[in-house]
């Protein structure tokens, strides 16, 4: 498994569809909507709230983070997930996706979606998987914030960063926060020092292993 930084194509979000019709049947249509290796500097944006949003993105390397239109961090995106999936029913961006780290996106423009629906056989089923996928993700996410017992809360949400990392071709057993703890804890919705103790909890426990601050070592691979 390699370090968690850049996403193979062949396991990214948009991995089906470029298979497909760029490095099968060379499909110029989608070649034309298809923008790849984009770079945002950390601290740029991929879009914020009220920016038109005519594309799906596929994060390729680095991290992401979501914040809704107060400013309050709702998510990370991990590579090789897909944005802009919520935005394409009102072409409206609702939120703001700031770059945690340098990161680079692929972007599939939705201006053709419906001719390439038309001439591409499968394009309808390639998407409506890339739209699935997207939505199980952040349902996984809504049950672990759901969670009122906080060490189960902090478990689940380290199980699932650890099972991402490992459904997109990376390191799982050794993983590196995506956040700071501040922003961790902000995100679970629980203080800095409720995370804190939490953690030092889950390690004696022998669940997990914190050799820093920012990498765990998973050691039971199992969900309590």
């Amino acid at each position: 498994m390699k370090k968690n930084n850049c996403v193979n194509c062949a396991t990214c979000g948009f991995a089906e569809l470029c298979s497909a019709f760029l490095f099968e049947y060379l499909d110029p249509l989608f070649i034309r909507d298809l923008e790849t290796k984009k770079k945002i500097p950390r601290g740029g944006y991929l879009y914020r709230v009220g920016d038109k949003v005519d594309a799906l993105y596929a994060l390729r390397r680095g991290i992401a983070k979501v914040y809704d239109s107060r400013g309050q961090l709702m998510g990370v995106v991990l590579p090789g997930q897909v944005m802009g999936v919520e935005e394409l029913h009102t072409g409206v961006c609702r939120q703001d996706i700031q770059a945690a780290t340098d990161v680079e996106v692929c972007m599939l423009r939705s201006q053709h979606f419906y001719q390439m629906s038309q001439l591409m056989p499968g394009f309808t089923d390639y998407i409506l998987r890339v739209l699935s996928r997207s939505a199980r993700n952040k349902q996984e996410f809504i049950s672990v914030l759901t969670k009122s017992d906080t060490l189960q809360k902090v478990q689940y949400f380290l199980q699932l960063l650890s099972d991402t990392y490992k459904e997109y071709g990376f390191e799982y057993r050794i993983i590196e926060l995506p956040l700071s703890k501040k922003e961790l804890a902000e995100l679970l919705g629980i203080s800095i020092s409720t995370l804190s103790r939490t953690l030092e909890s889950l390690s004696a426990k022998g669940i997990v292993v914190m050799p820093n601050k920012k990498e765990i070592t998973i050691l039971d691979p199992t969900t309590q």
